[in-house]
């Protein structure tokens, strides 16, 4: 059985440097091709600049929510609960005539309750929180990018959660050849971030609350807003992309209503950070 509470991790409060340098894209591309042409078509730059960001403490899922945490959610009819969706995310809903995710009747991607929930857009992702919140009085919510790139980096500039190079054998991802995602936690520890985050590298790409916007990072421009359904950032590798996409920094992005069988995401959770 899952439980439908996650497994949180606290990150404390302090800087990180968020974002990719030109020296790290200029040692990507001197070793990898594809580097080299992301480098040449100037891909790098919406990571850049480099740059320090100052978080408050918070907490963050040590995985992504899988399909046995997310069930409850559409069992308890979380789907006509308007009350759970921001006013873009339910006039979607109702428009849509959506109840469950996609895949979710699909053995491959949702017939294990100890896979990650894919299918799921921006809007289902918040919606799901709120559920949360209001079932078990767990003060969640969908984390910032900021908040997702320190929990997968750490406090230092590694390229990857775990390290500096690429290693195949530590994430769910194109070089794996696999084809599908994996239950949660099969590669944990070995691909787990500094904090002791798992698969922030690969199985599935996750969404954050952030709206897409050019860096230096600032939680104060109204990216952070959660009406509208603009852009907003997905990070993380995924069981099909390159590698290139396993890094802390790599940043991409979708509209609020876009669902596909390599999206996912884990929460984020508000901490008392005292007087």
């Amino acid at each position: 059985m899952v439980s439908v509470l996650p497994a949180l991790i606290t990150i404390p409060a302090g800087p990180f440097v968020m974002g990719t340098s030109q020296a790290q894209v200029d040692l990507l591309a001197r070793d990898d091709p594809v580097a080299a042409r992301w480098r040449d078509k100037s891909f790098f730059d919406r990571e850049m600049p480099q740059h320090s960001v100052r978080l408050g403490p918070y907490q963050i899922g040590k995985h992504t929510v899988t399909v046995g945490q997310y069930r409850p959610f559409v069992e308890a009819g979380g789907y006509a609960d308007a009350r759970l969706w921001t006013g873009s995310g339910w006039s979607w809903c109702q428009a849509s005539g959506r109840q469950e995710p996609d895949l979710w009747r699909e053995p491959l991607w949702a017939g294990d309750d100890r896979l990650p929930v894919v299918g799921v857009t921006w809007f289902e992702a918040g919606a799901y929180c709120r559920w949360l919140r209001l079932a078990v009085g767990l003060p969640c919510r969908l984390p910032s990018e900021a908040e997702w790139e320190k929990a997968a980096r750490g406090t230092g500039v590694r390229i990857y959660p775990w390290g500096n190079e690429f290693e195949p054998d530590r994430c769910n991802t194109r070089a794996g050849e696999l084809g599908h995602t994996l239950p949660v936690g099969e590669h944990n520890p070995a691909g787990d971030s500094p904090y002791g985050c798992a698969e922030m590298g690969g199985n599935v790409s996750e969404w954050t609350v952030s709206k897409f916007r050019p860096y230096p990072y600032d939680a104060s421009d109204g990216r952070e807003d959660l009406e509208g359904g603009a852009e907003r950032v997905i990070r993380s590798g995924a069981w099909f992309k390159p590698p290139l996409r396993s890094r802390t920094s790599a940043r991409g992005m979708n509209d609020a209503d876009f669902a596909d069988h390599d999206v996912g995401f884990r929460l984020a959770c508000d901490v008392d950070s005292g007087p």
